[in-house]
């Protein structure tokens, strides 16, 4: 019941990744179609970001399969609603964009709600990020895949 109000009720701010990022999308996308309750925050353009996956990414555990299904699934937020893709302007992608793009994601959150998979850097880094701020954070669960 709380999932189903939080769908009415907030916007869900997502960092538009394989995995968990993935399944957040398409479980927002069946509860709002149109993604007016939806932000995917990208360190990048999209073509470049979906380009950086495929050259830095696609290793174990993310397949082929998974960068396609991304790819799919933020072209198709960027057609139902451009404002849902927030495209950070950068073209080639380092480490320092992905920071970038965590510091958004706290600037743009009241609250976070963080999985953690295979002891991320990345989530740890907004977590950290987070807490600094005084944003209230709930780590669900550390994950190995």
């Amino acid at each position: 019941m709380r999932y189903a109000k939080f769908l009415r009720e907030a916007t869900a701010w997502l960092r538009g990744a394989t995995g968990v990022d993935y399944f957040a999308m398409d479980e927002v996308l069946k509860h709002n179609p149109s993604a007016t309750q939806l932000r995917v925050i990208i360190p990048a353009r999209l073509d470049s970001y979906i380009q950086d996956y495929y050259t830095n990414w696609f290793h174990e555990p993310v397949t082929k399969n998974d960068i396609e299904n991304l790819s799919i699934i933020l072209k198709r937020i960027k057609e139902m609603n451009p404002a849902s893709l927030l495209e950070m302007r950068y073209k080639i992608i380092t480490q320092e964009h992905y920071n970038l793009r965590h510091d958004q994601e706290v600037t743009y959150s009241d609250e976070v709600y963080a999985f953690q998979v295979n002891e991320s850097t990345d989530t740890q880094d907004t977590v950290d990020k987070s807490r600094n701020a005084g944003v209230p954070i709930t780590l669900h669960k550390k994950y190995q895949i």
